[in-house]
């Protein structure tokens, strides 16, 4: 009997905790997300503008074309690097002025010597070929794919705003 007590509120604290943690990665990302934080290029959402998203390894573009066809209205195409860089339609700055892409950040210091980091997470960010300057987010999680959808979200609404005051 107080076995049975005692998992009932065992279960209850696991969902709140891994619950809570898309629910802060998305406040985090609404702060952190946004054009005045330097995460998203002022000159953003063009309509002549096709944002190229780099694609990589099979379960991420899963998950980047899921929440791309969610999150984003605007044009866009998915590409390779390889395919980027031995394509000449992708030399047209102008209309492919924006790459959103990741790099790693590795995070969780291991004290043993044959490794520096415990392990890395996704940093997202989007090149602005014109300026050749690199709009980063300034936050990471292990949650990336929740994080992107925020990235994605804030991007749509920036879209939508500039193609207005147009």
């Amino acid at each position: 009997m107080i076995r049975k007590y005692f998992l009932l509120p065992v279960l209850f604290l696991t969902f709140t905790l891994v619950t809570s943690c898309g629910a802060i990665i998305k406040l985090k990302g609404n702060k952190y997300l946004t054009e005045e934080r330097g995460a998203i290029p002022p000159e953003f959402g063009n309509a002549n503008n096709i944002l190229l998203f780099i694609t990589h390894h099979r379960s991420y573009n899963r998950y980047l074309k899921r929440n791309v066809k969610k999150k984003f209205t605007g044009t866009y195409e998915f590409v390779s690097e390889k395919e980027f860089t031995t394509n000449d339609k992708y030399k047209d700055i102008d209309t492919y002025r924006f790459i959103f892409d990741y790099s790693y950040r590795p995070v969780g210091y291991n004290h043993a010597k044959e490794r520096n980091y415990l392990y890395s997470v996704k940093r997202f960010s989007i090149l602005d070929r014109k300026t050749q300057k690199i709009y980063k987010s300034r936050i990471t999680s292990s949650f990336w794919s929740k994080l992107q959808k925020v990235y994605l979200k804030k991007l749509n609404e920036k879209m939508i705003q500039q193609q207005t005051l147009n």
